[in-house]
């Protein structure tokens, strides 16, 4: 077979096979049938078509593009092009309708679907729960979290929480804690406020022992709104009524239970008393108010009058 490849050259043979030009040149074939003469030059008007067509819509999208940019729209519809997938999911049934949370108590709502990534627009398929629980993870108040997917649209959320015990006061600001002593979060939430309170070095991690204590006093934790650790050594209570009780180093437990049953029986806190010293075993030492003070003098000497003028009688 010879190809014709130019006004006056032809090559034969094996060199023809090794030279062989591309089709687009092609003006002729020589010895082929019509229709294979048909068919190469139909192919080479299509491929010159489509090369016009191609340049063509690139220069409508070019210009399209162009377009949107100057308009501004362009981030608008790389976002929605970008989220085709997520759109798509959408439309087939797939979007995330309910979160349903166990063991949820400190955590709110907000800081759960916070966490999780959940919108108004997420797709199930694509909602990332390794992700999601390393964020849960990441609140202080989460010891351990299981995030699952329910398709077609739902997501399950166990929750296990640090309990938030007390609150410590220490070097100007205030924390949680969790039972073992364990700062868990600032203290910036009204919702903490009723937590009792320690202040002072290393009151984190007496704090248990001293709750224990006060946990079998009720009269006197309930007056309780602070505890002051002394010296890194012994407590002492600072009461709702203004009373301070300093307790002993040991044996606070046994002193707390005392207080208690003469709180219960006289009504100590309401008589003027602004200290209560329980650091000498089985003593019960009291200051009180100035005014106090004058008025129980001066029931003492009408006493101790009463007393002289019985015995000169």
């Amino acid at each position: 077979m010879v190809y014709r490849t130019g006004p006056n050259m032809q090559v034969a043979g094996e060199n023809a096979r090794q030279s062989r030009p591309d089709l687009d040149d092609v003006q002729e074939v020589i010895g082929a049938s019509r229709w294979s003469s048909f068919r190469f030059r139909a192919e080479r008007v299509l491929r010159r078509r489509r090369v016009g067509l191609a340049l063509a819509a690139l220069l409508y999208a070019g210009t399209g593009l162009t377009g949107m940019v100057e308009g501004g729209h362009w981030p608008t519809v790389r976002d929605e092009i970008l989220n085709l997938h997520v759109t798509t999911a959408n439309l087939v049934g797939f979007r995330v309708t309910a979160v349903a949370t166990e063991g949820q108590s400190a955590l709110t709502d907000d800081e759960v679907l916070l966490a999780l990534g959940v919108k108004d627009d997420t797709a199930l398929p694509f909602l990332d729960v390794k992700a999601a629980r390393e964020r849960l993870l990441a609140n202080p108040l989460v010891a351990d979290a299981t995030v699952r997917k329910l398709y077609p649209d739902r997501v399950t959320v166990h929750l296990v929480e640090r309990k938030p015990f007390a609150l410590w006061q220490h070097e100007g600001k205030v924390q949680i804690l969790a039972a073992d002593g364990t700062p868990i979060d600032e203290f910036r939430d009204r919702r903490f406020a009723h937590l009792p309170l320690v202040v002072g070095p290393s009151a984190n991690l007496k704090a248990g022992d001293l709750l224990e204590a006060l946990s079998r006093a009720p009269a006197i934790r309930e007056q309780t709104y602070a505890a002051v650790f002394v010296a890194e050594r012994r407590w002492n209570l600072r009461l709702r009524s203004g009373v301070e009780v300093k307790l002993p180093e040991r044996g606070y437990d046994v002193a707390l239970i005392r207080l208690d049953a003469l709180q219960a029986r006289d009504n100590l806190f309401s008589k003027g008393v602004t200290v209560v010293d329980l650091r000498v075993p089985g003593r019960t030492v009291v200051r009180l108010t100035p005014e106090a003070a004058d008025t129980l003098a001066e029931a003492d000497k009408a006493a101790e009058k009463a007393r002289k003028k019985a015995g000169g009688a």
